[in-house]
């Protein structure tokens, strides 16, 4: 009986240290990278960016790849995190970020990810870009850089910001066949930009990319894409699919575009908000062969390009 209870003991004590490692260890699985190790803290609506940029970090460096905030909680930004090469952040489904001040919230590095979740700007201030992706870190095909199931949006009643940018400015800059999926942009100046710039030399371009199942609302600008026609800076073939876009009394443009070959196929609702006056839809003289497939009347759209269909 003696020797019974020594071994119930024994594991007992055993079960009591997994059960602390478990919960102590900053990671939930060994798959992951938990947060709150270094004290993010989504109940408290105190700063949480320190402690979310060092478990990314300890992702980075450990090869672990992944860092989660799940929950129905609320995690604070006051500063932009680096969301370096290889590492996804995964939210819960509810959990939410509040951006509160004027800064780009999320750089995305090559082979990064996020996904899930709400990131919700709640600062009048706010005049930067929620996530960004820039050219130089060269998204290729062979990458696993991915925007999927998140809210983004602006509560602040500005209408300041952009929702998501693509940048490529420099010598053999690109972004190329990234995913973004099943994604929702309310608020802000402009709901999705990108942007190519001509290099000093060579080329950069934006090329190839699919944006799907997107829904914009009450955005001034929802789409905008600045681009020359083709190289050596150029943003073309990229898709954009199930798009569903709500426009409100602040809107202006539903879409403008260059570039060549790039196709969008979607629902706008509500038109009669518009100005009676405005043609929504530009498609720039540096457009060629642009494919536009809405349910709204031709006279809301002003093509201006060569080979458009609408």
């Amino acid at each position: 009986m003696q020797k019974r209870k020594k071994w119930i003991y024994f594991f007992l004590c055993l079960g009591l240290l997994v059960t602390y490692l478990y919960f102590h260890s900053g990671k939930s699985c060994p798959g992951y990278i938990n947060a709150e190790k270094y004290g993010a803290n989504g109940d408290d609506l105190q700063d949480d960016t320190k402690a979310i940029q060092q478990a990314i970090n300890e992702s980075y460096s450990s090869k672990i790849g992944k860092v989660r905030l799940t929950g129905n909680k609320h995690y604070v930004l006051t500063s932009g995190l680096n969301v370096k090469r290889g590492i996804e952040l995964e939210l819960g489904q509810n959990t939410k970020i509040l951006v509160n001040g004027n800064f780009r919230a999320f750089s995305l590095h090559k082979n990064s990810s996020i996904t899930n979740g709400i990131v919700e700007v709640t600062d009048k201030r706010f005049r930067s870009e929620v996530i960004y992706l820039d050219g130089k870190e060269q998204f290729w095909s062979d990458t696993r850089t991915r925007v999927r199931n998140l809210t983004i949006i602006n509560s602040s009643g500005n209408h300041g910001g952009t929702g998501i940018k693509l940048f490529a400015g420099g010598v053999d800059h690109y972004i190329s066949f990234v995913n973004f999926q099943d994604l929702s942009i309310a608020g802000f100046q402009k709901g999705l930009e990108i942007s190519v710039q001509k290099p000093k030399k060579k080329a950069a371009w934006i090329n190839g990319n699919r944006f799907i199942n997107f829904t914009f609302d009450d955005c001034i600008e929802c789409i905008v894409i600045h681009s020359s026609r083709t190289v050596p800076n150029e943003s073309s073939g990229n898709q954009f699919l199930g798009l569903q876009i709500q426009v409100s009394k602040q809107t202006e443009q539903i879409l403008s575009v260059s570039g060549t070959h790039n196709t969008f196929d979607g629902m706008i609702w509500d038109t009669q908000l518009l100005s009676s006056a405005s043609e929504p839809v530009d498609l720039t003289a540096n457009s060629i062969q642009t494919q536009v497939k809405f349910n709204i009347n031709g006279k809301f759209v002003k093509d201006r390009g060569v080979d458009n269909k609408f």
